[in-house]
Protein backbone atom coordinates (compact mmCIF):
# COMPACT_ATOMS: atom_id res chain seq x y z
CA UNK A 1 0.00 0.00 0.00
CA UNK A 2 2.88 2.37 0.84
CA UNK A 3 4.41 1.95 -2.62
CA UNK A 4 1.03 2.43 -4.28
CA UNK A 5 0.73 5.79 -2.57
CA UNK A 6 4.36 6.96 -2.66
CA UNK A 7 5.13 6.02 -6.27
CA UNK A 8 2.68 8.46 -7.93
CA UNK A 9 3.64 11.14 -5.39
CA UNK A 10 7.32 10.70 -6.23
CA UNK A 11 6.66 10.76 -9.97
CA UNK A 12 4.50 13.87 -9.62
CA UNK A 13 7.20 15.61 -7.60
CA UNK A 14 9.79 14.69 -10.22
CA UNK A 15 7.65 16.06 -13.06
CA UNK A 16 6.90 19.28 -11.19
CA UNK A 17 10.58 19.73 -10.39
CA UNK A 18 11.53 19.20 -14.04
CA UNK A 19 8.97 21.79 -15.17
CA UNK A 20 10.22 24.30 -12.62
CA UNK A 21 13.82 23.80 -13.67
CA UNK A 22 13.55 23.54 -17.44
CA UNK A 23 10.43 25.58 -18.19
CA UNK A 24 10.33 28.16 -15.40
CA UNK A 25 14.17 28.21 -15.24
CA UNK A 26 14.30 28.07 -11.45
CA UNK A 27 17.83 27.60 -10.16
CA UNK A 28 17.15 24.47 -8.13
CA UNK A 29 18.70 21.01 -8.54
CA UNK A 30 16.63 18.46 -10.43
CA UNK A 31 15.44 15.68 -8.15
CA UNK A 32 14.42 12.30 -9.55
CA UNK A 33 12.30 10.60 -6.90
CA UNK A 34 10.85 7.29 -8.07
CA UNK A 35 10.22 4.95 -5.11
CA UNK A 36 10.11 1.70 -7.08
CA UNK A 37 9.49 -1.52 -5.15
CA UNK A 38 12.82 -2.97 -3.90
CA UNK A 39 14.87 -0.39 -5.87
CA UNK A 40 13.78 3.10 -4.78
CA UNK A 41 15.57 5.86 -6.66
CA UNK A 42 16.07 9.28 -5.09
CA UNK A 43 18.74 11.27 -6.91
CA UNK A 44 19.44 14.99 -6.77
CA UNK A 45 21.33 16.37 -9.80
CA UNK A 46 23.29 19.52 -8.93
CA UNK A 47 24.78 21.37 -11.91
CA UNK A 48 25.36 24.88 -10.55
CA UNK A 49 28.98 25.61 -9.59
CA UNK A 50 28.09 27.79 -6.59
CA UNK A 51 25.65 25.21 -5.26
CA UNK A 52 28.24 22.45 -5.62
CA UNK A 53 30.73 24.48 -3.59
CA UNK A 54 28.18 24.98 -0.80
CA UNK A 55 27.78 21.21 -0.59
CA UNK A 56 31.52 20.44 -0.51
CA UNK A 57 31.74 20.55 3.28
CA UNK A 58 28.04 20.50 4.09
CA UNK A 59 27.45 18.61 7.36
CA UNK A 60 24.29 16.94 6.05
CA UNK A 61 25.98 15.07 3.18
CA UNK A 62 29.10 12.96 2.98
CA UNK A 63 31.13 10.76 0.65
CA UNK A 64 29.55 7.39 -0.08
CA UNK A 65 31.71 5.28 2.21
CA UNK A 66 30.53 7.30 5.19
CA UNK A 67 27.98 4.47 5.26
CA UNK A 68 28.69 0.73 5.07
CA UNK A 69 28.27 -0.41 1.49
CA UNK A 70 25.23 -2.55 2.32
CA UNK A 71 23.46 0.50 3.77
CA UNK A 72 23.72 2.50 0.54
CA UNK A 73 20.93 2.44 -2.04
CA UNK A 74 21.21 -0.74 -4.09
CA UNK A 75 21.36 1.04 -7.44
CA UNK A 76 24.39 3.09 -6.34
CA UNK A 77 26.51 0.11 -5.30
CA UNK A 78 25.32 -1.82 -8.36
CA UNK A 79 26.54 0.99 -10.60
CA UNK A 80 29.83 1.90 -8.89
CA UNK A 81 30.98 -1.73 -8.65
CA UNK A 82 31.39 -1.62 -12.44
CA UNK A 83 33.46 1.57 -12.37
CA UNK A 84 37.01 2.35 -11.27
CA UNK A 85 35.72 3.58 -7.90
CA UNK A 86 34.59 0.42 -6.07
CA UNK A 87 35.65 -3.20 -5.89
CA UNK A 88 32.72 -5.45 -5.07
CA UNK A 89 34.41 -8.67 -3.94
CA UNK A 90 36.71 -6.93 -1.44
CA UNK A 91 34.31 -4.06 -0.68
CA UNK A 92 37.00 -1.45 -1.26
CA UNK A 93 36.38 2.16 -2.24
CA UNK A 94 38.71 4.61 -3.92
CA UNK A 95 40.30 7.26 -1.70
CA UNK A 96 37.94 10.06 -2.77
CA UNK A 97 34.90 8.09 -1.58
CA UNK A 98 36.10 7.82 2.01
CA UNK A 99 34.20 9.85 4.63
CA UNK A 100 35.15 13.27 5.90
CA UNK A 101 35.43 11.86 9.42
CA UNK A 102 38.46 9.75 8.48
CA UNK A 103 40.75 12.68 7.78
CA UNK A 104 43.88 10.98 9.12
CA UNK A 105 43.44 7.83 7.06
CA UNK A 106 42.60 9.90 3.99
CA UNK A 107 45.70 12.08 4.42
CA UNK A 108 47.96 9.08 4.84
CA UNK A 109 46.67 7.30 1.74
CA UNK A 110 46.82 10.49 -0.27
CA UNK A 111 50.39 11.30 0.77
CA UNK A 112 51.66 7.85 -0.25
CA UNK A 113 50.02 8.28 -3.64
CA UNK A 114 51.28 11.85 -4.13
CA UNK A 115 54.82 10.83 -3.23
CA UNK A 116 54.80 8.31 -6.08
CA UNK A 117 53.46 10.87 -8.54
CA UNK A 118 55.97 13.50 -7.45
CA UNK A 119 58.72 11.87 -9.52
CA UNK A 120 56.91 13.24 -12.55
CA UNK A 121 57.72 11.92 -16.00
CA UNK A 122 60.67 11.80 -18.36
CA UNK A 123 60.99 14.04 -21.39
CA UNK A 124 61.69 10.94 -23.44
CA UNK A 125 58.30 9.55 -22.45
CA UNK A 126 56.61 12.64 -23.82
CA UNK A 127 58.56 12.44 -27.08
CA UNK A 128 57.84 8.72 -27.45
CA UNK A 129 54.12 9.28 -26.99
CA UNK A 130 54.23 12.17 -29.45
CA UNK A 131 55.84 9.82 -31.97
CA UNK A 132 52.95 7.40 -31.53
CA UNK A 133 50.35 10.11 -31.94
CA UNK A 134 52.08 11.42 -35.06
CA UNK A 135 52.00 7.93 -36.55
CA UNK A 136 48.25 7.62 -35.98
CA UNK A 137 48.25 5.41 -32.87
CA UNK A 138 44.90 4.04 -31.74
CA UNK A 139 43.32 4.85 -28.38
CA UNK A 140 44.33 1.41 -27.11
CA UNK A 141 47.95 1.90 -28.16
CA UNK A 142 48.00 5.27 -26.39
CA UNK A 143 46.49 3.62 -23.31
CA UNK A 144 49.20 0.94 -23.24
CA UNK A 145 51.94 3.58 -23.40
CA UNK A 146 50.33 5.74 -20.72
CA UNK A 147 50.05 2.75 -18.39
CA UNK A 148 53.82 2.35 -18.53
CA UNK A 149 54.52 6.07 -18.12
CA UNK A 150 52.12 6.65 -15.23
CA UNK A 151 51.25 3.39 -13.50
CA UNK A 152 54.41 1.28 -13.67
CA UNK A 153 55.79 3.39 -10.79
CA UNK A 154 53.20 1.83 -8.46
CA UNK A 155 54.25 -1.75 -9.24
CA UNK A 156 56.96 -4.00 -7.83
CA UNK A 157 60.35 -3.62 -9.51
CA UNK A 158 60.29 -7.13 -10.98
CA UNK A 159 57.32 -6.14 -13.13
CA UNK A 160 58.97 -4.58 -16.18
CA UNK A 161 55.76 -3.30 -17.69
CA UNK A 162 52.00 -3.49 -17.33
CA UNK A 163 50.85 -6.25 -19.70
CA UNK A 164 48.81 -5.30 -22.74
CA UNK A 165 46.11 -7.79 -21.77
CA UNK A 166 45.67 -6.02 -18.41
CA UNK A 167 45.23 -2.69 -20.17
CA UNK A 168 42.71 -4.18 -22.58
CA UNK A 169 40.71 -5.70 -19.74
CA UNK A 170 40.77 -2.56 -17.62
CA UNK A 171 39.43 -0.47 -20.49
CA UNK A 172 36.06 -2.22 -20.01
CA UNK A 173 35.36 -0.51 -16.68
CA UNK A 174 32.31 1.72 -16.84
CA UNK A 175 32.68 5.48 -17.21
CA UNK A 176 31.04 7.59 -14.51
CA UNK A 177 27.87 7.66 -16.56
CA UNK A 178 24.69 6.05 -15.31
CA UNK A 179 23.30 5.73 -18.83
CA UNK A 180 26.26 3.57 -19.89
CA UNK A 181 25.49 1.12 -17.09
CA UNK A 182 21.97 0.59 -18.43
CA UNK A 183 23.19 -0.76 -21.78
CA UNK A 184 22.66 -4.54 -21.57
CA UNK A 185 25.85 -6.32 -20.56
CA UNK A 186 27.85 -3.18 -19.76
CA UNK A 187 27.58 -3.29 -15.99
CA UNK A 188 28.44 -6.99 -15.76
CA UNK A 189 31.43 -6.46 -18.05
CA UNK A 190 32.52 -3.46 -15.99
CA UNK A 191 32.48 -5.53 -12.79
CA UNK A 192 34.59 -8.22 -14.46
CA UNK A 193 37.12 -5.62 -15.59
CA UNK A 194 37.22 -4.00 -12.15
CA UNK A 195 37.76 -7.36 -10.44
CA UNK A 196 40.52 -8.37 -12.88
CA UNK A 197 42.34 -5.05 -12.47
CA UNK A 198 42.10 -5.23 -8.69
CA UNK A 199 43.45 -8.78 -8.71
CA UNK A 200 46.41 -7.71 -10.87
CA UNK A 201 47.20 -4.75 -8.61
CA UNK A 202 46.81 -6.85 -5.47
CA UNK A 203 49.55 -9.14 -6.73
CA UNK A 204 51.84 -6.51 -8.18
CA UNK A 205 51.42 -3.18 -6.34
CA UNK A 206 54.31 -2.12 -4.14
CA UNK A 207 53.93 -2.70 -0.39
CA UNK A 208 52.49 0.28 1.45
CA UNK A 209 50.25 1.36 -1.42
CA UNK A 210 46.50 1.01 -1.13
CA UNK A 211 45.46 -1.57 -3.74
CA UNK A 212 42.17 0.16 -4.48
CA UNK A 213 43.86 3.50 -5.11
CA UNK A 214 46.31 1.87 -7.53
CA UNK A 215 43.46 0.01 -9.24
CA UNK A 216 41.56 3.25 -9.66
CA UNK A 217 44.55 5.03 -11.14
CA UNK A 218 45.22 2.27 -13.67
CA UNK A 219 41.57 2.49 -14.70
CA UNK A 220 41.70 6.27 -14.97
CA UNK A 221 44.89 6.32 -17.04
CA UNK A 222 43.91 3.68 -19.62
CA UNK A 223 40.42 5.06 -20.11
CA UNK A 224 39.93 8.77 -19.48
CA UNK A 225 43.57 9.89 -19.84
CA UNK A 226 43.95 8.00 -23.13
CA UNK A 227 40.84 9.74 -24.44
CA UNK A 228 42.14 13.07 -23.15
CA UNK A 229 45.42 12.66 -25.04
CA UNK A 230 43.59 12.20 -28.32
CA UNK A 231 41.42 15.23 -27.60
CA UNK A 232 44.59 17.18 -26.96
CA UNK A 233 45.95 16.13 -30.36
CA UNK A 234 42.96 17.83 -32.02
CA UNK A 235 43.15 20.98 -29.87
CA UNK A 236 46.80 22.02 -29.82
CA UNK A 237 46.04 25.74 -29.67
CA UNK A 238 43.64 25.53 -26.74
CA UNK A 239 45.24 26.06 -23.31
CA UNK A 240 45.00 22.97 -21.10
CA UNK A 241 43.04 24.83 -18.43
CA UNK A 242 40.40 25.69 -21.04
CA UNK A 243 40.37 22.42 -22.95
CA UNK A 244 39.74 20.23 -19.92
CA UNK A 245 37.19 22.50 -18.31
CA UNK A 246 34.83 22.01 -21.23
CA UNK A 247 31.97 19.84 -20.05
CA UNK A 248 32.42 17.27 -22.82
CA UNK A 249 36.14 16.90 -22.04
CA UNK A 250 36.03 16.51 -18.26
CA UNK A 251 37.40 13.14 -17.15
CA UNK A 252 34.74 12.62 -14.47
CA UNK A 253 31.25 13.99 -15.27
CA UNK A 254 29.85 13.79 -11.74
CA UNK A 255 30.66 12.68 -8.21
CA UNK A 256 28.21 11.40 -5.58
CA UNK A 257 27.35 12.33 -2.03
CA UNK A 258 24.91 10.58 0.31
CA UNK A 259 22.46 12.43 2.54
CA UNK A 260 23.25 11.60 6.17
CA UNK A 261 20.26 13.18 7.93
CA UNK A 262 16.89 14.65 7.00
CA UNK A 263 17.68 17.97 5.36
CA UNK A 264 16.63 20.41 2.67
CA UNK A 265 20.29 21.41 2.14
CA UNK A 266 19.79 25.06 3.01
CA UNK A 267 16.78 25.37 0.74
CA UNK A 268 18.21 23.59 -2.31
CA UNK A 269 15.66 20.79 -1.95
CA UNK A 270 11.91 21.41 -2.14
CA UNK A 271 11.30 18.64 0.39
CA UNK A 272 13.75 16.95 2.73
CA UNK A 273 16.30 14.41 1.57
CA UNK A 274 16.14 10.97 3.12
CA UNK A 275 19.08 9.72 5.22
CA UNK A 276 20.98 6.86 3.53
CA UNK A 277 18.57 6.96 0.57
CA UNK A 278 18.98 10.28 -1.21
CA UNK A 279 22.08 10.44 -3.39
CA UNK A 280 23.31 13.87 -4.49
CA UNK A 281 25.15 13.78 -7.81
CA UNK A 282 27.42 16.80 -8.22
CA UNK A 283 27.89 17.55 -11.92
CA UNK A 284 31.47 18.77 -11.66
CA UNK A 285 31.81 18.79 -15.45
CA UNK A 286 29.02 21.37 -15.73
CA UNK A 287 30.62 23.39 -12.94
CA UNK A 288 34.06 23.20 -14.55
CA UNK A 289 32.71 24.78 -17.71
CA UNK A 290 30.80 27.46 -15.79
CA UNK A 291 33.77 28.43 -13.62
CA UNK A 292 36.54 27.55 -16.10
CA UNK A 293 38.34 25.87 -13.21
CA UNK A 294 40.40 22.70 -13.10
CA UNK A 295 39.46 22.45 -9.43
CA UNK A 296 36.04 21.32 -10.68
CA UNK A 297 37.55 19.07 -13.32
CA UNK A 298 39.40 17.31 -10.51
CA UNK A 299 37.18 18.01 -7.52
CA UNK A 300 34.36 20.15 -6.21
CA UNK A 301 35.82 23.60 -6.84
CA UNK A 302 38.41 24.03 -4.08
CA UNK A 303 41.83 22.68 -3.15
CA UNK A 304 40.22 20.69 -0.34
CA UNK A 305 40.34 17.01 -1.35
CA UNK A 306 41.06 17.85 -4.99
CA UNK A 307 42.20 14.79 -6.94
CA UNK A 308 45.91 14.11 -6.28
CA UNK A 309 46.33 13.33 -9.97
CA UNK A 310 45.43 16.93 -10.98
CA UNK A 311 48.93 18.43 -11.10
CA UNK A 312 50.50 15.42 -12.82
CA UNK A 313 47.76 15.49 -15.47
CA UNK A 314 48.17 19.23 -16.07
CA UNK A 315 51.96 19.10 -16.29
CA UNK A 316 52.03 16.06 -18.55
CA UNK A 317 49.39 17.42 -20.92
CA UNK A 318 51.15 20.77 -21.06
CA UNK A 319 54.45 19.11 -21.98
CA UNK A 320 52.79 16.87 -24.57
CA UNK A 321 50.93 19.77 -26.13
CA UNK A 322 54.18 21.77 -26.43
CA UNK A 323 55.95 18.80 -28.04
CA UNK A 324 53.15 18.27 -30.56
CA UNK A 325 53.02 21.98 -31.41
CA UNK A 326 56.78 22.00 -32.01
CA UNK A 327 56.43 19.12 -34.45
CA UNK A 328 53.58 20.81 -36.25
CA UNK A 329 55.69 23.91 -36.82
CA UNK A 330 58.78 22.04 -38.04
Amino acid sequence: MGVIISLPIGIARTVVGALQKFVLRQNKPLRIDIPLPFIPIDVVLVTDAAQIMTLTNHPDVDHLHALPTDKLPFWSTWFFSGTRFHNKSHDKWFLAFEPQSEAAQYSERRKVFEDKLSSGFAGEDVKSLADQIASGASEEQVAVSLAQIVDARFMKSELNSIPVEVVRETRHVLPTNLVAALVPGNQKRGVQAQEATYSFCQKNAQPGLDVMDVTHNVGSVVTIMAVAVLKLKDNLDTPIEHLFTRKSNCPTPQVPRVVMRETNLNGLLRYPGRPSSTIVMLSISSAAEQANSLFFTFGTGTEWRACPFKDFFFNFMTALQAELKTRRQS
